[in-house]
């Protein structure tokens, strides 16, 4: 199966819109209103399934391992730094930061926004470097395929307790479940298809 995601400058450009896509995602469930139910705040701070399942298919169908490393770093330095500063400018505009103007607190912030969004994006830059051998049709990649559907699943039946005992997190269960079977669909459609790269 042929990669989609090639070490060219346009790929690249792909992988930046889908970070941004992701960051800006994090920032709408943030300001949806705070459903204990549905609790989607809970889904954009402390739910790591969606992130692991878009993450993990930017690296497998990375053309590469330093294009998946590239990728996976760009995509989660992006969706943290957005985060991180809409964080920031979200206290400025309630009143709880002594800046004058959004640029004040660029200026003031942007080092830490950095130091945020760097080391996550280096840590998945690695673990992109380890999970693009999951392309390699043997016991090693086969067994890397299937690891983040498991971490998914563990996250998944957490959730779901949650949901069933404490009415809570149902957005984040429910997102989760989707990503796992979709995960599946291809991971049994294409990813097995996968041949040892020269």
């Amino acid at each position: 199966m042929k990669s989609f995601f090639k070490d060219k400058i346009k790929s690249y450009l792909l992988v930046v819109a889908l970070g941004v896509l992701a960051g800006f995602a994090v920032v709408l469930f943030c300001e949806l209103p705070d459903n204990n139910l549905w609790a989607f705040y809970y889904w954009s701070s402390s739910t790591f399934g969606f992130w692991m399942f878009s993450t993990s298919l930017i690296v497998l169908f990375s053309e590469n391992r330093t294009c998946a490393a590239i990728n996976a770093g760009i995509y989660i330095f992006l969706m943290f730094l957005i985060t991180t500063a809409y964080k920031s400018f979200h206290l400025y505009w309630a009143g709880n930061m002594p800046f004058n103007s959004l640029f004040e607190v660029f200026v003031n912030h942007i080092g830490g926004w950095l130091l945020y969004s760097i080391p996550p994006a280096l840590v998945c830059a690695i673990l992109g470097l380890i999970l693009w051998s999951g392309r390699k049709n043997t016991f090693w990649g086969k067994t890397l395929q299937i690891l983040p559907p498991i971490f998914i699943l563990i996250e998944t039946i957490i959730l779901f307790y949650s949901v069933f005992v404490y009415r809570t997190n149902l957005f984040s269960a429910s997102s989760n479940l989707v990503c796992l079977m979709a995960y599946m669909i291809i991971y049994f459609s294409a990813l097995r298809k996968f041949t040892t790269m020269p």
